[in-house]
């Protein structure tokens, strides 16, 4: 479906601007390790991503105005075609603020579209990650985002916006205070390193991929919208989407320093750790039957995951390393068919990048599938999210009771 087709449909379904009631659904004792995906898109280079939809991964371009120390232009990842706003103020109060607006505008009638899949008067947050360090940059593109939602039929469900300047862990950018959340979060996620400042900064950890043919890292833009629900001790099993539990994370010494032997080994006790096998997953004694609502162990150490996706499989090493560490764990699993990489897809994206690793190994599960995420970009320190299906869940606690 085309955008414009999009926007034609949602056009058609608003109604004229209610007053907004108090919301009264906010609680503050969902689990903090817990949470449960429902949809998810994404724009980048390479195309539109959304449930079913994976475009083919896109080679970087030659950027018209950056430039490495050697002088030549980079090759980037650039969305093309990001809607257009006007907005002077912001380009005067922060380098790349302009953009990270017309990425987040782009993607907002998608992420609203998500919202019908909600229950009838189920309240939503907004979780706005992008890295805007002004105050009056990010009040202005607050502001622009919360009008999008007012103008429609969504104005009374809507709770809070809250906006963070780092991704990391979904639990906590998505977590909430004292002060509670609603049970539903839309969490929009953007970023672009297409400026001299981010390029620098690449430059410095020495990881900028500066031709075609040189491992690294190549600088690119996504702007990502991923449907969530904040899970509570009372909720019922599901029969839809994926839980993702809190990830295994490991430290360890600069993977510059380690044998591969060792890199491969940290990584698949790791994967171990993160994916048990069967015979010694928790839960999976004979007879044993877990109670309602409580997460299916046993689950993780079934069959493989359908889909694995990496952040950085372009980095020096990385493709050795987490190659042979998923071949050791799932002799099964074609990377080719059944692996994907970000930076394949739209380069190194920044702040955007856990959202995109969360959207991109979705987008190819049918229900009952399962998937995993693994962050290797950090020199020090390596990172396993697990995408477990509901579906597949609740079918095993019927087999067990």
């Amino acid at each position: 479906m085309s955008r414009a087709s999009i926007f034609d449909l949602l056009h058609q379904r608003q109604r004229p601007p209610e007053p907004v009631e108090e919301t009264t659904s906010a609680r503050s004792d969902y689990y903090a390790d817990r949470l449960r995906l429902l949809d998810g898109v994404a724009l980048t280079a390479s195309g539109f991503v959304g449930a079913g939809t994976v475009p083919e991964a896109q080679s970087p371009t030659l950027s018209p105005a950056l430039h490495g120390p050697d002088g030549f232009r980079l090759l980037v990842h650039r969305v093309a075609d990001a809607m257009p706003v006007r907005e002077p103020r912001l380009g005067r109060l922060e380098a790349k603020a302009s953009r990270l607006h017309e990425l987040v505008q782009t993607i907002v009638i998608e992420a609203l579209m998500m919202l019908e899949a909600l229950p009838e008067e189920a309240a939503f947050d907004v979780v706005l990650t992008a890295p805007l360090r002004s105050p009056e940059a990010t009040a202005i593109v607050v502001e622009r985002l919360r009008s999008a939602i007012v103008e429609t039929q969504y104005a009374s469900a809507l709770g809070e916006i809250h906006h963070t300047t780092r991704g990391g862990a979904p639990h906590a950018a998505l977590g909430v205070g004292d002060g509670g959340g609603m049970p539903y979060v839309l969490w929009i996620s953007a970023d672009s390193l297409l400026n001299e400042e981010d390029v620098a900064a690449l430059q410095q950890r020495r990881v900028m991929g500066r031709s075609s043919n040189s491992p690294g890292l190549y600088v690119g833009e996504a702007v990502v919208a991923l449907l969530m629900q904040r899970l509570l001790s009372e909720d019922a099993v599901f029969d839809s989407g994926w839980r993702i539990d809190a990830g295994v994370v490991r430290d360890h010494p600069a993977r510059s320093t380690q044998r591969d032997h060792a890199k491969r080994q940290a990584l698949l006790e790791l994967l171990m750790d993160a994916w048990p096998p069967p015979a010694t997953a928790p839960g999976a004694e004979v007879g044993e039957v877990q109670a309602p609502g409580a997460p299916a162990d046993d689950v993780s150490g079934s069959a493989a995951p359908a889909r694995v996706v990496i952040d950085a499989m372009g980095l020096p090493g990385r493709a050795v390393e987490i190659g042979s560490a998923l071949i050791e764990r799932w002799p099964e699993i074609d990377m080719i068919d059944d692996g994907v990489s970000v930076d394949q897809f739209c380069g190194w994206p920044g702040e955007a990048v856990t959202a995109m690793t969360l959207v991109l190994a979705m987008a190819s599960l049918s229900p009952l599938d399962s998937a995993v995420v693994i962050r290797v970009e950090d020199e020090t320190r390596s990172t396993v999210w697990s995408l477990r299906s509901c579906a597949a869940e609740t079918a095993q606690r019927e087999d067990h009771s």
